[in-house]
C-alpha cells in the first residue's frame, strides 16, 4: 500500500511538470515569432526605397539560391541584410525568373527594389573583348555579330572624342586592348568612348607625349610605331628589340618592310608571307615600296607594346625573323638575315607553322 501511495502522489508532480514544459514551448514560440515579427518589419533591416546610390557591378552565379543571392546583395551592398531580400523573394513568384549573369545594378536599395532590378533583364551585362593589335573595321564587325545596326555603329565612332594632340579624326589606334561592359540597347558611343579614355589615361599614365618629343617623332608617328610593334611582335622581349630595329631603320633611312603594315593596307589578316602581287600594292602602307612611317597606325598597341615603344632595348639590330614558332631571331648583318630567312622557309614547308597562311 505504501508503494502504491507513494506511485499516486507522483503522478501529479510529472502532470505539472509536462503542463510546465508546454508552456515553456509556447513561450519560446511566441517569443521567436515576435523576434522574426519586429524583424520583418523593422526598417534597420532594410534600406528605405526611393534613395539608391550608385550603380556597381553585381556577378550572380549559375545555380545560387535565393539565401546565396542574398549573401551577394549584402556583401555588395545593394541591400542591407539578406534576410530581407530572402523573404522579399520568396514573397515574390517573379523572382525565380532572376538569372545567373552580370548585372549593373544600384546600391542601396530596398529589397523589394532590388528584385524589380534584377528581374530587368537590360541590366543584364555582356562582356565586350577589344584584344591587342584589333582594327577599328575590326572592332566595328564584333559590334554587328553583337547585334548592333550598321548606323548605330557608325555614329558612336563619328562621336567619339579623340585626344587633340593626334590631330586625326580616326580613332585607328586609340581603342584601348581591354573588357568592356556591354548592355543590350545600350548606348554604344559609351562603350567606345570608354575605350578610348582608357587610351588617354594609359598614355598620360606612361608620359607618352613627352616620350615623343624626347624621339623627334609626332604623337601619331610614336602611335604608328608601337603598333607595328605590337603586330609583329609575340611577347614583351620581341616588342622592345622590334622597336629598336625599326627606329634604326628609320635614321638610316632603310625601308620598315614590315609585313603587318601590307597585311593592313590589304585588310588580311594571319599571312605569314606576303605575295609578289601584296608588294606590287600602291598603298602608302606599304612599306616596301615606301619608306618611312606608313601615315597612321595599324591597330591598337597593349601597354606592354606602348612601353617597348617609349623604352626600346638598346641595340644595333636591322633585321629580324621569327624562323618558328616562339623563336624570333635578331640581327644587324644581312647575311645572318638571309641564313635566319632560309631556316623559316625550311620550318614553313615542314609545316611548322601549320594553321597560318
Amino acid at each position: 500500500m505504501a508503494d502504491e501511495l507513494e506511485i499516486a502522489q507522483l503522478v501529479p508532480k510529472r502532470t505539472v511538470n509536462v503542463k510546465g514544459i508546454i508552456a515553456i514551448s509556447v513561450a519560446f514560440v511566441i517569443l521567436i515569432s515576435g523576434i522574426l515579427f519586429w524583424n520583418h518589419n523593422h526598417p534597420d533591416l532594410d534600406f528605405p526605397a526611393g534613395s539608391p546610390g550608385p550603380q556597381i557591378e553585381v556577378n550572380i552565379p549559375a545555380g545560387s539560391s535565393g539565401v546565396e543571392i542574398g549573401r551577394i546583395l549584402a556583401k555588395a551592398g545593394v541591400v542591407k541584410t539578406s534576410l530581407i531580400f530572402f523573404r522579399a523573394a520568396t514573397g515574390d513568384k517573379r523572382a525565380g525568373g532572376i538569372s545567373a549573369g552580370l548585372y549593373l545594378i544600384e546600391t542601396h536599395l530596398s529589397a523589394k527594389e532590388a528584385i524589380e532590378q534584377l528581374l530587368d533583364k537590360k541590366r543584364l551585362q555582356g562582356k565586350f573583348l577589344i584584344v591587342e593589335g584589333a582594327r577599328s573595321n575590326e572592332v566595328r564587325e564584333n559590334l554587328l555579330s553583337n547585334g548592333f545596326v550598321a548606323d548605330v555603329i557608325d555614329q558612336a565612332f563619328a562621336s567619339l572624342k579623340l585626344p587633340n594632340q593626334f590631330k586625326v579624326n580616326s580613332s585607328e589606334g586609340m581603342l584601348f586592348p581591354a573588357s568592356y561592359t556591354i548592355l543590350p540597347q545600350g548606348d554604344l558611343s559609351v562603350l567606345l568612348q570608354d575605350a578610348v579614355n582608357r587610351f588617354s589615361q594609359e598614355i598620360e599614365s606612361l608620359q607618352f607625349f613627352d616620350a615623343a618629343q624626347k624621339v623627334t617623332r609626332t604623337p601619331l608617328e610614336l602611335l604608328t610605331i608601337a603598333s607595328i610593334v605590337q603586330a609583329e611582335g609575340f611577347n614583351q622581349e620581341d616588342f622592345g628589340k622590334i622597336a629598336t630595329v625599326i627606329y634604326n631603320r628609320l635614321r638610316i633611312g632603310m625601308a620598315l618592310q614590315m609585313d603587318s603594315t601590307l597585311m593592313y593596307a590589304n585588310q588580311s589578316r594571319g599571312e605569314i608571307r606576303v605575295s609578289n602581287q601584296e608588294l606590287k600594292s600602291p598603298s602608302k602602307y606599304n612599306t616596301y615600296k615606301f619608306k618611312g612611317l606608313p601615315p597612321g597606325p595599324i591597330g591598337s598597341p597593349g601597354r606592354a607594346a606602348l612601353v617597348a615603344t617609349i623604352n626600346p632595348t638598346p641595340g644595333s639590330w636591322l633585321y629580324f625573323v621569327t624562323v618558328a614558332p616562339g623563336d624570333t631571331r635578331f640581327t644587324e648583318k644581312y647575311s645572318e638575315f638571309l641564313a635566319f630567312k632560309a631556316e623559316f622557309i625550311r620550318n614553313y614547308k615542314a609545316g611548322l607553322f601549320k594553321g597560318s597562311k
